[in-house]
């Protein structure tokens, strides 16, 4: 029962808990406009903990990313969030996932290329890794 002893699980508990107070005792159509976006900022605050719980679990099941973990929960909840979004307003359909996926990853792809060179150009002035291929 390590798992009960863990911060992050009772972090997460506690999210749960007050999504599901929040969620349950609300009408959406009878709250003031800011509620609606305190629940939509708490929704992202948990999905971001349940990635970060996910890809920890990653780690442990031997899955490489311990140095990315972050990046890649704010991508996934950048992504979780839109599509969310998305879908609260109707506007959600089979073509915005199918464009949000290879989205992610590029921008996931632009953001560790920026942060992945920064030890080359410290020494020489040039990115560690051209994408190029040539100097």
């Amino acid at each position: 029962m390590k798992i009960l002893s863990h911060p992050r699980f009772w972090r997460i508990a506690g999210l749960i808990v007050v999504d599901g107070l929040l969620f349950s005792l609300t009408e959406p159509r009878q709250v003031p406009s800011f509620m609606l976006i305190v629940a939509f900022i708490l929704l992202v605050i948990t999905i971001y903990q349940l990635m970060l719980a996910l890809l920890l679990a990653a780690d442990w099941y031997g899955l490489p990313g311990k140095a990315h973990r972050h990046r890649q929960a704010r991508i996934l909840t950048g992504v979780a969030g839109s599509l969310v979004a998305l879908q609260s307003i109707g506007q959600l359909g089979g073509r915005d996932i199918l464009v949000a996926v290879p989205l992610a990853l590029l921008a996931y792809l632009y953001i560790s290329y920026g942060k992945g060179g920064a030890a080359g150009r410290e020494a020489g002035g040039k990115p560690a890794v051209s994408l190029l291929g040539a100097d």
